[in-house]
C-alpha cells in the first residue's frame, strides 16, 4: 500500500460485519462499510464533508468501475464510498461503541460496520488511555475548583506582607489556604494554573512558587535519596509561601511599581536586599533554620560572584537543597508569570532556557529531577502538533519527556472543537509536538476558561 491511489488489496481481516443495530459497547469499529445513497456518485460538499470528518483514514471507493484504496484526502467527486478504514487514533470517538456514537451513526444513516469483539476487562491499551482521560478530567476539574483559591491565596499573601510591614505579621490566614490546598490536592492544579494564568510579581508569584515546590519536593527528595527537612505538608507549602516574604519591609510603591528599576538604582537594591529581610523577619517568628535558608538563599548562583546572585559573602556550598530547588521554581515562574515590564514565557520555553544555565547558575542534578517532574512540557502548556492542529498538555510521560499527553482544542483547519479529544504521544507515534505556542496569543486573555470547560474524550 502506498500513500498515493493504488489498487485495493485483499481485506484479510477476520472482523465480523455488522449492521447498526448489532452494535454494542463490546464491539470496537474497525472500518465503515455500509452508506446511504448520497455516498453514491457524491457530489463535491458529500466528499468534502468526508474528508473532513475523517482527517487521516484510509478510504476504499469505486472510481471509473474501480475499486481503489487511498487516503481520504484523494477522495473526489463522483468517487462512489465503499469503506472507511485505519482510522488515526485522534478519530478513536468514532470506534468505541457506546449510547452517542450509536445515536451519531444513525443520524448520518450510516448501515454497516467491520468491529471487533473486544472483552472485558478492556486490553491494556485501551485501559491505559481510559486512565489517561480520567486523569486529564480530574486535572481539568481541579483546574476550575482552584482558580479561586489560588486568587484568595494570592489576596492572603499580599495581606501578610502588608501587615509585615506595620509588624504585625500572622501567618494564620497564610496557614488556612494552605491546608485548604493540603486537603484538597490543589496544589497540582495550582501548578497547571501557574502555565494557563498570568501571575503579578509578587503574590500570586508566591502561591505558584509554593504550589509546585509542593508538587516537586517530595518526589524529587525520594528519587535523590535524601532526608526530607520538614515536619509534614504544610510547613513544606507554607515555607514555599513565604520565601519572598522579605518584600513585605520593600515600600508598597516600589514592589507593585510597573516601571523596572536600573540595575544600580535605590530601588534595586532595596529590592536586592529582600532575601536579607526575609532572613530578618523568619528568625524573628522563630521559624526553622531550612525555612529562613530558603528566603536567604534562593537567588544565590553557583558562581557567586555573578551580579544576579545575591546577598554577598554567601558560598555555594553553604545553600542547601530546599534553597537550590526554591531557586529553579522561582525563576521558571518569573518567567512564566506576567510582568508590567515583559511578556510571558511559554512554559516550555522557560525549561528550555533554565536547561541552558543549569551546572552554570542552577544545581545540575536538581534541575534534572524537577524537569523529570515537570516535563519539558509542563501541563497547562499549550502545543502545536505536527499535523497542524493545537492542544493542551495534560500529564508528565515517564519514558519520553517530549511525549505527554495532549488534549486538542483546535483542529488542523484552524477551527475550535466542541469535544476534545485526548493524544497520548507515547502510544500515537505518528505525532509529534512541532513547536511551543504562546497560549494568550493563540487562544486569548480567557485561555484558563478555556482549558477549565474541556470536554475530553
Amino acid at each position: 500500500m502506498t500513500d498515493g491511489i493504488g489498487t485495493m488489496t485483499q481485506n484479510n481481516s477476520a472482523n465480523k460485519t455488522v449492521s447498526l443495530n448489532d452494535l454494542t459497547s463490546q464491539m470496537v469499529i474497525q472500518s465503515y462499510s455500509g452508506f446511504p445513497g448520497k455516498f453514491r456518485s457524491m457530489d463535491k460538499a458529500t466528499s468534502e464533508w468526508v474528508k473532513h470528518n475523517f482527517k487521516g483514514t484510509s478510504i476504499v471507493a469505486e472510481r471509473e468501475g474501480k475499486q481503489l484504496e487511498f487516503p481520504v484526502e484523494n477522495l473526489n467527486e463522483g468517487d462512489t464510498l465503499l469503506r472507511i478504514q485505519k482510522f488515526p487514533q485522534t478519530l478513536e470517538r468514532l470506534l468505541i461503541v457506546n449510547d452517542k456514537l450509536i445515536n451519531e451513526l444513525k443520524s448520518r444513516g450510516f448501515t454497516k460496520f467491520e468491529v471487533k469483539i473486544v472483552n472485558k476487562p478492556t486490553n491494556a491499551v485501551q485501559e491505559k488511555r481510559k486512565n489517561s482521560v480520567q486523569k486529564a478530567e480530574k486535572l481539568i476539574q481541579q483546574v476550575k475548583e482552584s482558580i479561586e483559591v489560588r486568587d484568595k491565596a494570592s489576596f492572603a499573601v499580599e495581606s501578610l506582607m502588608d501587615n509585615g510591614r506595620k509588624g504585625k505579621a500572622n501567618t494564620k490566614e497564610i496557614i488556612s489556604f494552605v491546608d485548604n490546598i493540603i486537603t484538597n490536592s490543589s496544589a497540582d492544579a495550582i501548578t497547571a494554573i501557574a502555565s494557563l494564568k498570568q501571575s503579578d510579581q509578587t503574590y500570586a508569584h508566591c502561591v505558584d512558587v509554593g504550589a509546585i515546590f509542593q508538587v516537586v519536593y517530595q518526589k524529587l527528595i525520594e528519587n535523590m535519596k535524601v532526608k526530607n527537612v520538614f515536619k509534614d505538608g504544610r510547613e513544606v507549602l507554607l515555607s514555599s509561601f513565604m520565601h519572598d516574604f522579605g518584600k513585605s519591609k520593600v515600600p508598597k510603591e516600589i514592589l507593585d511599581s510597573t516601571v523596572r528599576f536600573e540595575r544600580d538604582s535605590k530601588e534595586m537594591q532595596m529590592m536586592q536586599n529582600h532575601p536579607v529581610y526575609g532572613a530578618e523577619l523568619l528568625a524573628n517568628m522563630n521559624m526553622p533554620s531550612y525555612i529562613i535558608d530558603m528566603a536567604h538563599f534562593h537567588h544565590i548562583k553557583m558562581d557567586t560572584s555573578m551580579a544576579s546572585s545575591y546577598p554577598d559573602s554567601i558560598k555555594w556550598d553553604d545553600v542547601r537543597l530546599e534553597a537550590r530547588l526554591i531557586a529553579i521554581i522561582d525563576i521558571y515562574q518569573a518567567l512564566v508569570g506576567k510582568r508590567s515590564y515583559k511578556k510571558s514565557w511559554a512554559p516550555p520555553a522557560a525549561m528550555k532556557f533554565i536547561d541552558n544555565l543549569a551546572g552554570v547558575e542552577y544545581d545540575l542534578d536538581i534541575w534534572n529531577e524537577f524537569m523529570k517532574i515537570m516535563g519539558r512540557y509542563p501541563k497547562g502548556s499549550a502545543v502545536e502538533l505536527s499535523d497542524g492542529s493545537q492542544a493542551f498538555v495534560v500529564s508528565v510521560p515517564e519514558k519520553d519527556l517530549s511525549r505527554p499527553s495532549v488534549v486538542i482544542v483546535r483542529n488542523a483547519s484552524g477551527e475550535d472543537l466542541k469535544h476534545h479529544t485526548l493524544v497520548d504521544l507515547e502510544v500515537e507515534k505518528d505525532l509529534n509536538i512541532s513547536k511551543e505556542i504562546d497560549s494568550f496569543e493563540t487562544f486569548g486573555d480567557n485561555v484558563i476558561e478555556l482549558f477549565a470547560s474541556l470536554q475530553v474524550i
